[in-house]
């Protein structure tokens, strides 16, 4: 690339730099895309807790800081529509504030950490001219090129710096607390800015950090954002920013579009696949950047401006994102050349028009009553010689493989490179459009032909390559190194490089690697209790079914159950099939020789006339299967009888007066499901009047969301319950709402926070007035003994207690975790209302912030025990003065020796603060055992794929970031684990404690430990946790291993058929049952909610087991240390401080 000078445009300049420039050319304006509305922050996202940061005014972008809001760290704003590559960026600035200290800055090509800080190159903002102009590697290298520098960085680190420009005479070009234009060009390894026209710093980087780590080497790609710098007030404005992307000139870009979510788990899973596709090409070494996009084209304006090739892995057909694109994306091919990879259902789209695109764009296509969609097992035993086949061996793996595709005529410029015969079975299914035709028999049930299930295609005139591969499927094949190979050859050869000898190299991926960036993620690694009938989810025993079968799968003898039920003078009859839980793909049921009988005989139901009928898939018809074809089960015709598919329901009006007394059917799977692979999984169920509710809504659902009713009545029979125990509803909604944190105290009344104005400045079209009158804390009892809440008082109410996260109840005293402090509520006349409420600590960061204060615990010792994650940061007294602890350290986050998140003990006052242990990311809350052992969750900052719960090593480092350099878990360092959610806790690091127990993704809540005795023995004595992420409450069984323990997963309840049930506190109540609160929400938080207006709070106990309260009487030694044997803690804590006030008078009972 010609050298850059550096324009001055003064005499005094030209003096400097002999034959440079001292006008500034007209900017050309070609080719540049405004990336910023003017209007709002769309596109724009600040991390989590900054909001209050940034707005618009003005058609400007503005971030400030004021006395009143201080920003004590550097926050960013974040342009989330893409990453940055090789790009010019131009924007207008404008920094007030501070003359010495106002800062700011522009990050590009970054990565965010997980506490919200960008790393990697800034171009400098400030008022003092010490950066301005600059470019510095934020929370990395530091200072890299100095306003009038030219800086050098070999591969090594190396760095050379030639001054060229006088930085006080570029400073002077620069207007103070005025309108300016920034421009940042980056091409490769160079790197050159300017302010106002001139060149301010070039830089050349060729770094390479031997770990990997993007602190210590040279980006080609990352985040854009804007930087607004800790310190004094201030103010920056950005407006009319522009971004153009550059071709590379050293190498390849390659654009993934993952489309949209579709399928069951493991299936089309769009997203994981492009990610991990993604991420071996940016690891191969070869000169090829690879970025993804999710949901079809992107929003990124620019995001083809610079691609060589795009991979489409998305729902094809009529829903192919590129239907509606055919001209954006031919002047891509016309102008450009870009190729076009079409992986799976990404090759199918629609007859005419589409069709003939993809036909130019990559040689062939699915075609609709063409082509053929079975699941099969090919055999790959030959390859052509062509570049995207170098370094594949001989494989075989089963797919829904398509074939019989639509090709350019004569297979012009088309190479099969994947090639095999389907067998007769992959054709057994009636003609449909995806299903047979009479030509693809023909094609491979006569002649005999191989089908071409992978082709490379070059397209004449030299525009470019295309590439069809209709594998893919299956989310695990790509563990499959020459299925993986095959593609990955493919993309880089689309791209226009020549494709290594040995292919494109690759590691294969670990099972934790397939298991991340799902669209729905697994509830963890424990086994999950079965699917319950549905004879249980209706809790009205006048509504359930007459009959059910057991699910029946491909591996159920016979495909078939048979099936009795009871219609002794019933009217109606409903015939339903649903899925077995994962999702009704393949789901063929017939309902086989179904007939109706009584004393009299017999008569068949095939010959009345049904009222209505619908299902997911196809048409139920009588003697047909779903799509028409002859009834088959496991290869044996049906005599007669009604073909249909999961979810469905048939309706009849049985004659009136009718004699009959059974229904008897035989359940079964029809081959038209059976014969596409082993997806299948369906239940039967009679009904003798309309089902429920819960189970009519799953019905009309088109996806297997588990996303089921959201009314009140079915939320018990939507929950998965373990062995052992029952649940039931103990109370909801419009009684209570958004329950964040609850506490249960010695009487059995339930103390809750609700949380209507979670995030309000990000929720306030949701919550609407709502929370005008601030948060409650509220108390439901059950004053009738029925285990249900039937009154509920409002303790406190008022914006003090907004988005609380904790509560503890003790005696008259309330103990609220909100926000940036902790309040002590006091009832003093016994009416259940707050009569004051005192300060207790203060200074807390992370207000709003799930990863703040939580809930205080009474412990064994009399003293008070809590946490806050890492956004808690520090905590004061009630006067706002730093607190130091027993061990003489000040208790903040500044790794002297604390950082991160951290657990607390103090005495009841307060006074005696000790921090326990630190170096956690997001711990919920503590709970506390009888022998004062410590147990907590924490999660990770990689989708949350990492989360852990910790038995508590009082003064220990978990291992969160490194404990000298505060490094992240992406920093190489010797030791580190394969698997990225166990890397994330530097678990092999010196000092650091290990997890108890790591159970894959979530977002964990609450947790207790259940020191009761009314649930059964495997629970006793073990940690209970809430995981709102994959909607499960659980126990974690623990095994003593060396001086900790190991520990196994049991549900105690998972949302099976809802995954709005989100749990996010767990208690123990005095009668030794769990209380459960429920935030109920589409999301988790985290940023925002999806529902304002429910909560429950459900009751887990044994079969039968009613509410009942025992007793206590804490004004005798021997009946206080009863009640000190509670599994409840407010119990506990009655009963310590009535022993304490005995004193001497208490010895006896306590021996």
């Amino acid at each position: 690339m010609r050298s850059i000078r550096f324009l001055l445009g003064a005499v005094v300049c030209l003096s400097l730099l002999s034959g440079s420039q001292s006008l500034r050319a007209e900017d050309d304006e070609a080719g540049f895309h405004s990336i910023f509305d003017g209007n709002s922050l769309d596109g724009w996202q600040p991390w989590a807790g900054d909001e209050g940061f940034w707005r618009v005014e003005d058609g400007s972008i503005v971030g400030e800081s004021t006395a009143e809001r201080p920003c004590n760290r550097n926050t960013f704003l974040v342009w989330d529509r893409g990453d940055v590559d090789d790009f010019e960026l131009r924007l207008q600035f404008k920094l007030t504030g501070d003359k010495e200290k106002a800062n700011s800055g522009i990050q590009f090509r970054g990565q965010q950490g997980s506490d919200g800080h960008l790393v990697g190159y800034q171009a400098d903002i400030d008022l003092a001219g010490q950066w301005a102009g600059s470019l510095h590697d934020e929370a990395g290298r530091g200072g890299l090129a100095p306003r009038g520098g030219r800086a050098k960085i070999t591969v090594e680190g190396q760095k050379t710096l030639e001054t060229v420009a006088d930085r006080d005479e570029l400073f002077k070009l620069i207007q103070p607390s005025d309108w300016n234009e920034y421009s940042i060009l980056c091409q490769g390894n160079h790197i050159t800015l300017k302010i106002n026209g001139h060149v301010t710093c070039e830089l050349f980087d060729d770094q390479k950090d031997p770990g990997n780590d993007p602190s210590k080497q040279a980006d080609r790609i990352g985040l854009l954002a804007l930087q607004m710098h800790s310190g004094p007030p201030q103010k920056i404005e950005f407006k009319n920013i522009r971004l153009k992307r550059l071709k590379l000139t050293d190498g390849k870009k390659v654009v993934f579009v993952a489309g949209k979510p579709s399928h069951n788990r493991g299936a089309h899973e769009h997203n994981a696949g492009c990610l991990l596709l993604a991420k071996r090409i940016n690891d191969s070494g070869l000169p090829i950047i690879a970025t993804v996009y999710r949901n079809g084209w992107p929003k990124d304006p620019t995001a083809m401006d610079n691609a060589d090739t795009v991979v489409s892995y998305c729902d094809g057909g009529a829903r192919h994102y590129l239907n509606d694109r055919l001209d954006d994306f031919q002047k891509l091919v016309d102008t450009r050349g870009v190729g076009l990879v079409c992986i799976h259902y990404g090759v199918e789209t629609t007859i005419g028009n589409c069709g003939q695109h993809f036909l130019n764009w990559i040689g062939g296509y699915f075609e609709p009553h063409w082509s053929v969609n079975p699941h099969w097992t090919a055999k790959y035993t030959k390859f052509p010689d062509h570049p995207t086949t170098r370094g594949v061996a001989p494989f075989e793996i089963n797919d829904e493989w398509y074939y019989h595709m639509r090709f350019q005529e004569g297979m012009k410029n088309v190479t099969p490179i994947l090639t095999d015969l389907p067998p007769r079975e992959s054709l057994e299914r009636p003609d449909g459009p995806h299903s047979g035709n009479p030509a693809v028999r023909a094609a491979v049930l006569e002649r005999k032909e191989p089908q071409h299930l992978a082709w490379a295609y070059d397209r004449p005139d030299n525009k470019g390559r295309g590439f069809g591969f209709t594998g893919g499927h299956e989310h695990k094949n790509w563990q499959n190194d020459n299925f993986r190979k095959v593609v990955l050859n493919a993309i880089v050869w689309t791209a226009g490089l020549d494709v290594p000898a040995e292919g494109v190299r690759s590691a294969t991926p670990s099972d934790e690697e397939m298991e991340a960036n799902l669209d729905k993620p697994k509830p963890g690694n424990a086994e999950v209790a079965p699917k319950k009938p549905a004879a249980e989810l209706s809790a009205d025993p006048k509504n359930k079914p007459a009959a059910s079968t057991p699910i029946i799968t491909s591996q159920t003898p016979k495909h078939a159950v048979d099936l009795e039920a009871d219609i002794t003078g019933a009217k109606q009859l409903f015939l339903v099939v649903t899925d077995g839980g994962d999702g009704f793909t393949c789901d063929w049921a017939d309902w086989a020789e179904p007939r109706l009988v009584g004393p009299a005989g017999e008569q068949k139901l095939t010959e009345l006339k049904w009222k209505n009928a619908s299902t997911n898939f196809g048409t139920p018809a009588v003697n047909k299967n779903v799509q028409g074809g002859s009834l088959s089960i496991a290869g044996q015709p049906v005599e007669y009888g009604i073909g249909t598919h999961a979810n469905s329901i048939i309706e009849f009006d049985l004659p009136a007066g009718h004699p009959f007394t059974k229904l008897k059917t035989r359940c079964g799977l029809d081959n038209g499901g059976t014969n596409q692979g082993n997806a299948t999984s369906v239940q039967f169920h009679v009904f003798t009047q309309r089902p429920p509710k819960s189970v009519l809504d799953s019905l009309n659902q088109t996806t297997a969301t588990g996303n089921g009713s959201h009314e009140l009545t079915d939320a018990v029979a939507q929950l998965d319950v373990g062995e052992g125990l029952e649940a039931s509803l103990f109370a909801g909604e419009p009684n209570l709402l958004n329950p964040t944190d609850i506490d249960i105290d010695h009487l059995g009344r339930v103390w809750v926070c609700e949380a209507v104005n979670y995030r309000a400045f990000a929720n306030k079209a949701l919550i609407g007035d709502k929370g005008d009158k601030g948060d409650r804390i509220m108390i439901l009892e059950d004053t009738d003994g029925d285990s249900k809440a039937d009154k509920s008082t409002v303790f406190f109410q008022g914006h003090e207690v907004d988005s609380a996260h904790g509560i503890c109840v003790l005696g008259n005293r309330v103990i609220v975790s909100v926000g940036d402090k902790v309040w002590n509520f006091y009832d003093d006349n016994g009416d259940l209302k707050s009569d004051r409420h005192e300060l207790m600590f203060s200074g807390i960061s992370g207000a709003q912030h799930d990863h703040g204060i939580h809930a205080f615990v009474f412990g064994p010792d009399g003293k008070l025990y809590f946490n806050f994650g890492n956004a808690g940061q520090q905590i004061r007294d009630k006067n706002g003065q730093p607190i130091v602890d027993k061990q003489g350290n000040v208790v903040e986050d500044t790794r002297k020796p604390y950082q991160e998140g951290m657990i607390f003990r103090c005495d009841l006052d307060g006074s005696n603060f000790e921090t326990l242990a630190w170096n956690f990311r997001n711990n919920w809350e503590v709970a506390v055992d009888s022998f004062g052992g410590l147990w907590q969750s924490d999660n990770d900052d990689d989708g949350n794929r990492g989360v852990r719960i910790n038995y508590v090593v009082e003064y220990g480092n978990y291992g969160y970031k490194d404990e000298k350099t505060g490094a992240g878990w992406q920093a190489y360092r010797t030791g580190w684990e394969t698997e990225i959610p166990l890397r994330h806790w530097h678990l092999n690091d010196p000092g650091v404690i290990p997890n108890l127990i790591q159970t894959g993704a979530g977002a964990p809540t609450g947790i207790c430990l259940y020191e009761g005795e009314l649930l059964p023995a495997i629970y006793r004595g073990q940690p209970i946790h809430c995981d709102a992420g994959p909607n499960v409450v659980r126990a974690y069984p623990t095994k003593q291993a060396g001086a900790g323990y190991t520990a196994e997963m049991v549900n105690v309840l998972y949302g099976a058929r809802d995954n709005w049930f989100r749990p996010s506190d767990v208690c123990v109540a005095p009668d030794g049952s769990l209380m459960v609160s429920d935030w109920y929400d589409p999301g988790v938080g985290g940023h925002r909610m999806g529902d304002a207006d429910k909560g429950r709070i459900f009751r887990v106990a044994v079969p039968g087991a009613k509410y009942v309260i025992p007793k206590y009487d804490f004004t005798t030694p021997e009946g206080a240390v009863e009640a000190l044997k509670s599994p409840n803690l407010e119990a506990r804590y009655l009963a310590w401080q009535a022993l304490h006030q005995m004193g001497d008078k208490a010895e006896a009972a306590l021996t």
